[in-house]
């Protein structure tokens, strides 16, 4: 786990007519993203200056061994890495004993030698989360990998004619690189999940897709037994915590109330016990003071005593919580809607102050086994006839009685009719997921200056969102896959990138050099679950009346998990929301919710900004609540990167 900064001219200078490629600053930029990698650092710059390779390592392999960038024994291909490639240690015997030559016993050095077998193919090869990014002299190809779903971050810009690559976008700053408001970002972009970028000599930039997620057709009745399938959960669960196991250094858990994480603590404390009896795993927990039933520390403490776990728990009140959110979205770089990113952001520093480098994660469960409530209404928006013998279905009257009512709480929920007016509900399988997700994640268009609007026109977020999605995937939604499949597939490639392995993931544990494992993204395991019928992931009981969400892991962890566990009904990590009446909310709104700051920003609109403070501050209202908290952000971005106001 690490971080790194790169670049590529694709333009230059001439001078004496031979090309000119002027230095950049690449050890100023590895600073400003040292917490990704303080244990060592390395660069390397080709020999005519045009591509460079900066790498800030945070050790867990090989621990004297594994410093970055590396380099073939040729010393034509040359390679930065950031994450944690899996089952290394065969790999590396099978790749030698076919003549290969290893430097390390570094699982990164696996990407440089399947490179130079595979090509561009080698991310096929890698099993894990990650990011690579890799320079070829002898073809001048520059390439940038990022894995399947995105767990960890690259992002990329142009600027000057130079191709730079980082773990974040702070670490351009240093290469001179200027940001500015475009309104869909600051000027930099992101390597979707799953996708490669190969970049030429000549400047050409290709991003191509290499892996994506399937779904069976919902007209096709599965032909495995139940019990097959639970087995098949069982054992792919069991192999991808124990790859997750291997370390050079200490391994915790983040422990809270819920299946996934217990899921991972009782099966971690099973496999370790297969080697040593005595074996106990490291448990982390935080605790609201204070809120009630957001505070599941309690549960947390009884998982821990069943898995016989030593748990560490951090208690943490509403104004720490506050006074973190500042610092947390510097780290996230990107707008927050609550506070659980300040939540795991407390978190991942405790767990550094208590001497651990790596932890294994809970995330990317709740996008393939249906656990999240919002699923819900497209399990029940057809009928399953791919379950065997109808297993977990619902009579057709009742799923349809029970959809009028969850479409009826939607709508009380959400102050509106979304099918009604929803826009893009005939575009994917009559769902509106992607409106519901925009609504927690976007502006309310009453805060946009005119001049934006007449610029840009209407935000259509959910638009935007089915969008960045291919033709093809939105047709096989429409016509093959389960509408929950299509939730599902929607979830995962947007929701679980780009909020859930930002706000929750890399991005706030790796400020804190924290190395974050999530077993539940190991794409074999996902492949399977992907491949099962709704109606074992989301089981309609015996009464024809409740649905009970992820049956099919429960049944698969049963052995593992506490009977509380198994019978709770799923609680997403919710951090609670600060109370308006307290100094620290209102003292950090007067601090960034002013003029001023929002005058700055150049496309918000301050008269209704001040509007919606005061209703925050008097009423406690949720969506004002939730607007402040993404416009500070977008305040704190604004001033912490010296973005200039934007213009139109």
């Amino acid at each position: 786990m690490c971080g790194f900064s790169t670049y590529l001219y694709l333009d230059y200078d001439s001078k004496n007519g031979k090309p000119a490629f002027p230095r950049l600053d690449l050890d100023a930029s590895l600073e400003s993203i040292k917490s990704r990698g303080p244990d060592s650092r390395g660069t390397y710059v080709s020999p005519c200056g045009r591509c460079a390779l900066g790498h800030v390592r945070l050790s867990i392999i090989d621990l004297e061994g594994g410093k970055q960038p590396l380099s073939n024994h040729a010393n034509t291909i040359h390679a930065v890495v950031n994450g944690e490639l899996y089952d290394h240690d065969r790999l590396i015997d099978e790749l030698t004993a076919h003549g290969h030559q290893f430097k390390t016993r570094s699982d990164s050095e696996l990407a440089l030698h399947f490179y130079e077998d595979f090509d561009v193919d080698f991310v096929q090869k890698l099993r894990g989360e990650f990011t690579v990014t890799i320079w070829d002299e002898r073809k001048k190809q520059f390439i940038v990998a990022r894995d399947r779903f995105g767990i960890k971050p690259v992002y990329y810009t142009i600027y000057n004619g130079i191709f730079m690559v980082a773990s974040e976008i702070k670490a351009f700053l240093a290469l001179g690189w200027k940001p500015e408001w475009d309104l869909n970002s600051i000027g930099v972009y992101k390597v979707p999940p799953a996708h490669y970028m190969t970049v030429s000599a000549s400047g050409s930039i290709v991003t191509q897709q290499y892996w994506d997620a399937e779904y069976p057709d919902k007209r096709v009745e599965d032909t495995r037994s139940v019990d097959e399938m639970i087995k098949g959960v069982h054992d792919r669960f069991l192999e991808a915590v124990r790859l997750r196991l291997r370390a050079d250094v200490p391994l915790g858990i983040y422990l809270s109330g819920g299946l996934d994480s217990s899921a991972v603590a009782g099966v971690a404390t099973h496999l370790l016990r297969q080697k040593d009896p005595n074996a106990k795993v490291e448990a982390f927990s935080i605790s609201f003071t204070d809120a009630g039933i957001y505070d599941e520390g309690y549960i947390a403490e009884r998982t821990a005593k069943f898995c016989d776990a030593n748990l560490h728990k951090m208690s943490v009140t509403q104004e720490e919580m506050v006074e973190n959110f500042e610092e947390a979205i510097w780290h996230t770089e990107q707008p927050s809607s609550n506070l659980n990113t300040v939540g795991k952001f407390m978190l991942s520093r405790f767990v550094r102050d208590k001497g651990y480098k790596v932890v294994m994660t809970g995330e990317g469960s709740d996008e393939h086994f249906i656990g999240y409530s919002f699923f819900q209404n497209d399990y029940l928006r057809e009928p399953d006839h791919s379950s065997p013998g109808g297993f977990g279905t619902i009579p057709d009257e009742k799923r349809q009685k029970m959809l009028r009512q969850k479409m009826l709480d939607e709508c009380l929920e959400m102050g509106f009719h979304f099918q009604k007016r929803s826009k893009t509900a005939h575009r994917w399988c009559n769902s509106t997921m992607q409106d519901v997700m925009c609504r927690f994640g976007s502006l309310n268009v009453n805060f946009y200056n005119q001049n934006v609007l007449d610029y840009h026109g209407m935000p259509e977020p959910a638009t935007s969102m089915l969008n960045s999605l291919s033709a093809v995937t939105r047709e096989k939604a429409r016509q093959k896959w389960h509408s929950v499949h299509s939730a599902l597939y929607l979830a995962s490639r947007t929701f679980l990138p780009n909020v859930l392995c930002n706000h929750l993931g890399d991005r706030i544990e790796m400020a804190h050099s924290i190395e974050a494992r999530t077993p539940f993204l190991d794409h074999p395991l996902c492949e399977y679950v992907n491949s099962l019928p709704p109606s074992v992931k989301l089981r309609g009981l015996d009464d024809g009346n409740h649905l009970n969400e992820k049956w099919i892991l429960k049944k698969a962890m049963e052995p593992y998990i506490t009977q509380e566990i198994f019978d709770r009904t799923k609680h997403p990590y919710i951090a609670p929301a600060s109370n308006p009446e307290e100094d620290a909310i209102v003292k950090i709104l007067n601090k960034w919710i002013v003029k001023e700051k929002i005058d700055k920003l150049g496309f918000i609109k301050w008269d209704f900004v001040q509007e919606q403070k005061e209703l925050l501050i008097k009423t406690g209202h949720r969506d004002a609540y939730k607007d402040m908290l993404v416009l500070m952000s977008y305040c704190i971005l604004s001033d912490r990167f010296g973005i200039p106001p934007a213009y139109f």
